[in-house]
């Protein structure tokens, strides 16, 4: 470990030892991606006993949180209301960072509570490092608002630029902020635990209560919303269903396209949403897992499915297409092509072979992406910066003096 910035320690503090401090509107209870990694990247920061503080609307009720989580003043997102927007402005939230002393500052959301993150660091003189979870911007096309992207694209070029590392979960989505303008870029990917996400939790009550002839089971995990492509399935499967191709589809997530699904496929089972060892289950009695999505920076839920032995019929575009290994761990689709979509579901539906075939390697693939290695790398790189910072006396741009370092 690196020296710390600090002249002034702590008393019972190490002095080699970092303390980062977060700024995230999303952590547990709220299931999504970025909580998600948030919560390994939490486990691997106690593991490491790196010190942390984590500032967001939302307070997990895990006892390992305890004392490493100040809740921030929130409301509701109107468009989306299990989501909050942090309100930094009705906080003190600089007497609990004044007080922790963080030596690096890591922000995770490109809105009010990470603004705040970043001016604080740049008042200390401490490095920033942002990280790029959610293509927000892509959403807009979805809900008629497509002729924003290019302004919103513009401002989070602004967020991210005004740090000096962006932490990008996949190559595809590094490229794609490059062609953008972003700058000084660094891949942090997301890893998996097979703990939790394995062939072994496949339950065979489960898979006769879903498909009590034995037809294979074709499975969707994540939210219920447009901007996840959901519709490519839906038409996909009116394909087969005239074809007579058999196999049972499911869903398992909750939004507001939960009506549309029960009009247009309604042969399909909603299983609603499921959480830890119900959602381990679902995983391991599917046989096939469908992910169209085109708005992905990474794609966790193909990574879990991968883990719990089911090949994936998904998108080519951004991180889904990079954790699909053409016909090896599944079949990437043409983005938005459901004709396509349906073709690739059909040959893994009629083909046991193949499918048992891409699920042991769907395993061994998932089992080399270890979220203490990914994570190491990541804490590797914040010493780098701390100690570039420590060295210039400041934390601004500091990248451009130590890029090759990276």
């Amino acid at each position: 470990m690196i020296a710390r910035a600090h002249e002034d320690k702590a008393p019972g503090i190490q002095a080699d030892r970092m303390r980062i401090a977060y700024f995230t509107e999303s952590l547990p209870p709220l299931v999504d991606g970025v909580s998600h990694s948030l919560g390994y990247l939490h486990k691997s920061l106690i593991s490491h006993e790196i010190e942390c503080r984590f500032y967001s609307p939302f307070l997990p009720a895990d006892k390992s949180w305890e004392g490493s989580v100040c809740q921030v003043i929130s409301i509701p997102f109107p468009l989306y209301t299990r989501y909050r927007v942090s309100l930094p402005a009705f906080h003190d939230l600089k007497y609990s960072l004044d007080k922790f002393r963080p030596d690096l500052v890591h922000t995770c959301s490109p809105f009010f509570l990470g603004l705040f993150g970043i001016r604080y660091a740049r008042e200390k003189k401490i490095p920033v490092a942002n990280s790029f979870h959610t293509r927000f911007v892509s959403y807009l096309k979805y809900y008629g608002y497509g002729w924003l992207e290019k302004y919103g694209w513009g401002y989070l070029r602004w967020y991210y630029n005004s740090g000096d590392i962006t932490l990008v979960p996949s190559d595809a989505t590094i490229a794609e902020l490059r062609s953008k303008g972003f700058e000084n870029l660094k891949l942090w990917s997301r890893g998996i635990d097979l703990k939790h996400f394995s062939p072994a939790f496949a339950d065979r009550n489960l898979k006769e209560r879903w498909s009590p002839s034995g037809k294979p089971v074709a499975i969707y995990v994540g939210r219920l919303v447009k901007e996840k492509d959901i519709d490519i399935i839906l038409k996909a499967h009116e394909i087969l269903r005239e074809k007579e191709v058999e196999y049972q589809l499911v869903f398992v997530g909750d939004g507001p396209m939960r009506r549309q699904i029960e009009k247009e496929a309604p042969d399909a089972l909603l299983a609603g949403r499921l959480e830890e060892d119900e959602l381990s289950r679902a995983y391991a009695s599917s046989d096939i897992f469908l992910f169209p999505s085109t708005t992905e920076s990474f794609g966790n839920v193909v990574l879990e499915a991968a883990a719990s032995g089911l090949p994936t019929v998904g998108s080519a575009e951004g991180g889904v297409g990079e954790l699909i290994q053409e016909g090896e761990t599944g079949y990437r689709t043409s983005p938005g092509d459901y004709r396509d979509f349906a073709e690739k579901l059909e040959i893994l539906v009629k083909n046991d072979a193949i499918r048992l075939y891409m699920s042991a390697t769907a395993v061994e693939f998932a089992s080399k992406k270890s979220w203490d290695s990914i994570n190491s790398r990541l804490f590797q790189d914040y010493e780098k910066l701390i100690a570039a910072g420590a060295e210039s006396g400041r934390g601004a741009r500091i990248l451009k003096q130590v890029n090759t370092e990276f």
